[in-house]
This record gives structure tokens, sequence and C-alpha cells, in this order.
């Protein structure tokens, strides 16, 4: 998929003044989603909406606050999709976003981001006020639900199906302009999808969970521990440290306009963001 496909299906996310451009979670991570797609490039025509393939793997002990999904994400038009795999750990006030092996990154309940580099076992942590100060603004639900629960009742309700584990309750939603749809499955006792297809156009972005189990703290552990971490507001003071030297010569950290950059050093869509 060319840059200019993946930038438009970003943008999908983001268009001002729709219902369905505001109800994914923050374009930061969205567009960095797509940023670090490492390429699974398929030829085909994609799956029609809610008739992805594949059996969901899952453990009924998973609880709302404490689990891992993984999600299966297809991005594209109708002959060329490219996919990659999405895995949400939560516990508690803390769920991490793991797209890549290059790093991924953690939100909290209280509005801070950290961002891990596995293979040096460094970190950097962004506060609130780095964040704003940075322009970059995120609604915390959306970023624990990937869809803000909040946003469910502007949806139509469709049927609600048992599947795997869990029940299911259908919703899709048109916008005004009838330019964008959205169809959902919506496990309710986790609040969180089990399939959400958005379509634009010949655009399709396309969330389906393979697989949910629960997660324990030592688990959890192990993705958190070990870590050498950087306050955000540092990272000026500390360009003599080769790790941190690389990381903005890579385009990974920056101490200007935006802190967020893809894994190839461009900007990502949404580090501009200005809209709650």
């Amino acid at each position: 998929m060319s840059r200019s496909t993946l930038k438009s299906v970003s943008l999908l996310l983001g268009v001002t003044g729709t219902l369905l451009g505001s109800l994914l979670q923050g374009n930061l991570a969205m567009a960095n989603a797509q940023a670090n797609i490492q390429a699974n490039v398929q030829s085909g025509s994609m799956s029609h909406q809610h008739a992805a393939t594949g059996t969901l793997v899952c453990d009924s002990t998973a609880q709302p606050s404490r689990f891992q999904a993984s999600y299966q994400v297809t991005a594209g038009t109708e002959g060329k999709t490219q996919a990659h795999q999405l895995i949400l750990t939560r516990l508690d006030d803390t769920i991490i976003y793991q797209r890549s092996p290059v790093s991924y990154e953690a939100w909290q309940k209280n509005g801070e981001y950290i961002r891990y580099f596995p293979e040096q076992k460094r970190s950097i942590s962004y506060r609130r006020s780095d964040l704003l100060a940075l322009n970059i603004h995120t609604d915390i639900d959306k970023q624990f639900h990937l869809i803000s629960p909040a946003a469910l009742s502007q949806f139509d309700k469709g049927e609600q199906h048992q599947e795997a584990c869990f029940t299911q309750q259908r919703y899709s939603h048109t916008s005004k302009n009838q330019q964008q749809s959205l169809a959902l499955d919506w496990i309710s006792e986790l609040a969180l999808p089990a399939s959400l297809t958005i379509t634009q156009g010949g655009q399709q972005l396309n969330y389906r969970l393979a697989k949910l189990t629960p997660v324990s703290q030592q688990e959890f552990n192990l993705l958190t521990s070990g870590y050498q971490d950087l306050d955000f507001a540092d990272v000026g003071d500390s360009e003599s440290d080769p790790f941190i030297a690389k990381m903005i010569t890579q385009g990974f950290i920056q101490h200007g306009s935006s802190g967020f950059y893809s894994a190839d050093g461009e900007q990502l869509e949404g580090s501009h963001d200005h809209h709650h």
C-alpha cells in the first residue's frame, strides 16, 4: 500500500465535524498503528463487514480491567490491503499497545504516556503537561476501549448474538453525508469491540478480535519492568546519551514541535491534532 493510501485511511479517523471522525481512539495512536505496519501486503478483496474469517480464541475468565486482546487489523482498498497485529494488554489503570517489535506504548488513566524500546530496555515517559505542550490530545476512554462506550448510544442497535465466550451486540452507523459507515460487534461484558469496520469510499479499516485471555500482574510486569526510564522533559539535556541521539536521529522522539514519529522518521498524522 502506498504512503498516500495509508494517509487517507488515517485521515478517515480524523475527519472534522463527523461522528465517525471522533469515535476511535486518538488520531496519534491510530496513525502510529498504520505508520508502524511492517508489511504483510496482501492482494485480493477485503472481507465484507462482519464477514471476517477466523474463530475467536478466548477465555471467559478475562476481566474488563485485566486482559490481553489480540486484534488482526487490515486497512486499504478493495484491490490491495495491508495487515498487522495489534495486541492490547490491560492491567487496571494502564493499557499497552504492541504493534511492532521496535517499540510499544502505554497509556495510563491519568493521561500519562510511556514509550518502550525493548531492544535497548529504555523508555520515555510523557506527562499530561508534555502532551498538551506538544498539542497532542487524546480521549482516554477511547484508548482503553478502542471506541468510547459512551458513543454507542449514537449508533443504530442491531441484534445480539452469541460468539465464542461472550455475547456480542451489533451496531451500525452512517454519517450524515453518507461518506462514512461503521459496523461494530461489541462485547458488553468487556467493553471491547469483537469486530469493527469503518468504510469511506474505497477505503476500509477493519479490526477483528482474534484472541482474548486474562492477564496477571506478573505477566504484565514482564512488559514494563527492567526499563531505564527518562522523562520527556529531560530529553533535551540528554542528547549526548547514545540511545537518545539515535532515537532522535531515527525520528522516534524529538523535543521540538512534536515528539511522535513513525519508525522511518516521518511525522505521524494527528501529532498536531487540535480536536478534542
